[in-house]
């Protein structure tokens, strides 16, 4: 397996580069595989006194030339925030590994539960959506038609599901009338247009990527973060194909309204109605879910695939399930 690889090579490739010094690291060290995504392996590199972790890159979900750098640049600019992890090192050369890497901070803690740390959450996205976007540099991609823009990513991710022989024509038939009713009603970006707010958006803010400790958490893995309205996470965030993705949890509107009240009060900005910029952006976010879903699952199909993660595609054909997408779009379609 490709872990195992890799594994068995991060240990020269720190002693032979001398990054153990940059890190102030011993020479003697273990590695250890950690956790891994759809487009990313993580391992520790600890020497007893002192803990990283060591990421791997294997694609980008932005289809981005350099997805290892933007990253890197990403979190660089989110550290001011105090509640997402220090990175330390990045080698996007390729030249020892066939894919990009960064070394960033080791937090302890454990996933978000959301009958107990929605607090916790309201004011890790008060923090970080509170960050002046003018006061720093980077090339995080901006998003300001929202709609569309879920539009146009929709029919990328499903540009091969819908021509696949091997899915279920209603699967295709209900993806058809999902895009057909998003390309109807993209008009509720206006409001968006015409009352901007941008921060930056993680896009990926299920349960398993918030760190909860004793005394700080933090919000983890920013592979694919853009510049666009707060809604974006928020949305997310509260979402069912989110709560249901790792911890098979539903909100209640009481957790809902008391995460919003949360939120709000650590904004250090003014809160431009974000209760409604949910509600208006809600479609769109299960657009892009479930179309992620389809191009995930025709990914699965491929033996060579990379990285197989057998849970996530379980929860893939869950979300695929016709009656599950039927009632989760039943207010609007």
């Amino acid at each position: 397996m490709l872990k195992n690889t890799l594994k068995d090579r991060i240990k020269n490739y720190i002693v032979e580069k001398e990054v153990y010094l940059h890190l102030k690291m011993n020479r003697s060290f273990n590695v250890d595989f950690l956790a891994q995504g759809e487009y990313n392996i993580n391992f520790t590199i600890d020497d007893g006194n002192i803990k990283y972790v060591f990421r791997v890159n294997t694609g980008s979900q932005l289809e981005l030339n350099n997805q290892i750098r933007y990253e890197y640049n990403a979190i660089k600019s989110l550290e001011i925030s105090g509640v997402t992890p220090r990175v330390y090192y990045v080698d996007d050369t390729k030249e020892f590994f066939d894919y990009g890497i960064l070394i960033m901070e080791f937090l302890k803690g454990r996933p978000l539960e959301y009958n107990s740390d929605m607090g916790k959450a309201g004011k890790i996205f008060g923090k970080i959506h509170s960050i002046d976007i003018g006061d720093i540099d980077n090339d995080l991609i901006i998003e300001d038609n929202i709609c569309s823009d879920r539009i146009l990513e929709g029919e990328r991710l499903l540009k091969d599901y819908l021509k696949s022989p091997i899915v279920d024509k209603k699967l295709k038939s209900f993806f058809y009338k999902f895009l057909e009713w998003s390309e109807q009603n993209k008009d509720r970006e206006k409001y968006f247009v015409e009352n901007r707010w941008h921060v930056i958006n993680n896009t990926e803010v299920n349960s398993h990527n918030f760190i909860i400790g004793n005394e700080k958490s933090y919000l983890i893995d920013w592979e694919k973060p853009v510049i666009s309205d707060p809604c974006q996470d928020i949305t997310q965030f509260l979402a069912p194909t989110t709560t249901l993705w790792k911890a098979n949890y539903m909100l209640s509107k009481e957790e809902k309204d008391n995460f919003f009240k949360t939120y709000i009060e650590n904004l250090e900005c003014e809160d431009k109605n974000i209760r409604d910029r949910v509600n208006l952006y809600n479609p769109y976010l299960y657009l892009r879910a479930l179309s992620w879903c389809a191009y995930a699952w025709l990914e699965y199909q491929n033996p060579n695939k990379d990285i197989r993660n057998m849970d996530t595609f379980k929860k893939i054909e869950e979300y695929l399930d016709i009656n599950f997408m039927e009632d989760l779009l039943k207010e609007y379609m």
